[in-house]
């Protein structure tokens, strides 16, 4: 059996937040939270503001971009994690699987 099979990327949890919506992931043994919200005020430097951390990087800084739709944010944050990686204490992650998971919810 292949690892990504062994170790699927699934949503363990999911919630409504004071500012929007938060998942809780399981991809490769690693517990990562996304946290998607829409735009709060004018000034704001997109429509949606997707957050992501992992319990695997606790003193690590959560990641988060900005886009003009849920989907670009969650893109530059995939980008922004590989790009600060092992530097930053983050794990390796699939970010395919991660946004084919939270598409299939209809979260991005």
């Amino acid at each position: 059996m292949a690892e990504k099979e062994k170790n699927p990327v699934r949503i363990t949890n999911q919630f409504r937040s004071r500012t929007g919506f938060v998942y809780d992931l399981t991809c490769e043994n690693v517990r990562l939270t996304v946290d998607i919200m829409p735009r709060s005020n004018q000034d704001d430097e997109g429509d949606f503001r997707v957050e992501a951390k992992s319990n695997a990087a606790p003193d690590a800084e959560p990641i988060f971009a900005w886009g003009r739709t849920k989907s670009d944010a969650l893109r530059d944050v995939a980008t922004q994690w590989v790009a600060k990686g092992e530097g930053a204490g983050l794990p390796a992650l699939d970010w395919d699987a991660v946004t084919s998971a939270l598409t299939a919810v209809r979260a991005v």
